[in-house]
C-alpha cells in the first residue's frame, strides 16, 4: 500500500508537507511542489487515490492537530497513530501549531476539510474549543491533553514528577533541583507545572522543604536547560541531583554537568521524563509514558467512534513506570 507516510519518507519531508502539495496550499514552494510531485510519481501513489480508499467514507482522512510535531515526544505519538490508522486506509492530514496565533485558525481551518475524524495531540482546549469540536461532523478524540466534551487518553503528570523525585530522595538526595518550562506558557501547557506539583508533593512527603532557589523555569530546548543548570551548579551548595520535566531537557543538564566536570551520578544525579529514544542510548533514567501506545490508542477510540457513528464519552489514563539507568546514583 503507497501512502502519504512513504511519500514523505521518499521526498524526505513531513507528512504534512504532503498533505498541503496535496491540497494545493499556497504555503509550499514551487521546488518543494515539484519534489513532492516528482516522488509520488516515483513511488506510484495518485493523489486521485484518497477518493477511493474507504468507499461510504467522506475522504479516508483523519486530521492530526499536533504542537511542534517534529518533538521527540509528539513524533513518537503520531507514529503510533499512523500505524493504527494506515491498515484501514486511513490517510493522516497534518495541521501544524507553531505560535499560540495559530491555534484559532487551525481550529476555524479544519472543520472545513473532509475529514472522517480528529486527534488533537497536547494542545490545551478551551470549553468553548471543546465544545465545538465536540458539535463538529466528525469525532474528535484528545492525547496528552482534556476538555469536559471530548474523549481523551493521558497520564498522570503528577504522579510521574512524584515518582521521579521520590527515587532520588529514595537513594540519599535532599538538595534536589528541578528543571522545568515556564508556568505561564503562552500555549496553556500544563505537563510541566503538575510535574513540578509531584516534585513538591513527593519533598513535603518526605519531610523535606521545597526551596524555591532550586527551580528553574525555561524554554523546552536542550540549550535552555543547560543554562538552567549551569546557573543552578554555580551555586554556593548546589544540588546534588536534578528533575527534568522531559529528556530533552534531561540531555542539557547532562550537558551542563559535563562542561563543569561533573561526574553523573556520582557528582550529580539526573533523571528525565517520556523516555524518547535518545533516553535509552545516552542510558539516561527516566519516566515513561507510553508515547507510541498513546498514538495507538486515540486512534482506536477514532475508529471505533466512527464504526459506531457515535461520540464517546470517554477518559482514559494510561500507565506510567520509572526507568532506573545509568544517570542516578547514591548521595556522595
Amino acid at each position: 500500500m503507497t501512502t502519504l507516510a512513504l511519500v514523505a519518507a521518499h521526498a524526505k519531508v513531513g507528512i504534512g508537507t504532503v498533505s498541503r502539495v496535496l491540497n494545493d496550499s499556497p504555503n509550499v514552494s514551487p521546488a518543494m511542489r515539484e519534489r513532492v510531485l516528482r516522488s509520488m510519481e516515483e513511488v506510484g501513489y495518485s493523489p486521485n487515490r484518497r477518493k477511493r480508499i474507504g468507499q461510504g467514507r467522506r475522504g479516508g482522512l483523519i486530521g492530526v492537530l499536533v504542537t511542534f510535531f517534529d518533538e521527540p515526544s509528539a513524533y513518537e505519538r503520531i507514529r503510533g497513530v499512523v500505524a493504527r490508522l494506515q491498515p484501514h486506509g486511513y490517510e493522516v492530514v497534518l495541521f501544524n501549531v507553531a505560535a499560540p496565533g495559530q491555534i484559532t485558525e487551525r481550529l476555524l481551518e479544519i472543520p472545513t476539510h473532509s475529514l472522517d475524524g480528529l486527534i488533537v495531540i497536547s494542545l490545551p482546549l478551551s470549553d468553548s474549543e471543546g465544545e465545538r469540536l465536540a458539535s463538529a461532523r466528525f469525532p474528535t478524540v484528545l492525547i496528552d491533553t482534556t476538555a469536559p466534551s471530548l474523549p481523551s487518553v493521558c497520564i498522570d503528570d503528577r504522579w510521574g514528577g512524584q515518582i521521579a523525585t521520590q527515587h532520588l530522595i529514595d537513594i540519599g538526595h535532599t538538595r534536589i533541583g528541578f528543571v522545568g518550562e515556564p508556568p505561564n506558557s503562552p500555549f496553556g501547557f500544563v505537563s510541566s507545572v503538575h510535574r513540578e506539583e509531584g516534585y513538591r508533593r513527593a519533598l513535603t512527603q518526605a519531610g523535606i522543604e521545597p526551596m524555591p532557589e532550586l527551580v528553574r523555569y525555561g524554554a523546552h530546548l536542550r540549550s535552555a536547560a543547560k543554562q538552567m543548570t549551569l546557573d543552578l551548579l554555580s551555586m554556593s551548595n548546589p544540588p546534588t541531583a536534578i528533575v527534568a520535566t522531559s529528556d530533552v531537557q534531561a540531555v542539557g543538564v547532562l550537558e551542563a554537568a559535563a562542561a563543569l566536570d561533573r561526574r553523573v551520578p556520582d557528582d550529580l544525579s539526573v533523571i528525565g521524563y517520556d523516555d524518547i529514544e535518545l533516553a535509552a542510548l545516552m542510558n539516561l533514567t527516566t519516566v515513561r509514558q507510553p508515547l507510541e501506545g498513546s498514538g495507538r490508542r486515540g486512534a482506536d477510540l477514532v475508529l471505533e467512534a466512527i464504526a459506531a457513528n457515535a461520540r464517546p464519552q470517554l477518559a482514559e489514563e494510561l500507565q506510567i513506570e520509572l526507568v532506573v539507568r545509568s544517570t542516578t546514583g547514591p548521595r556522595r
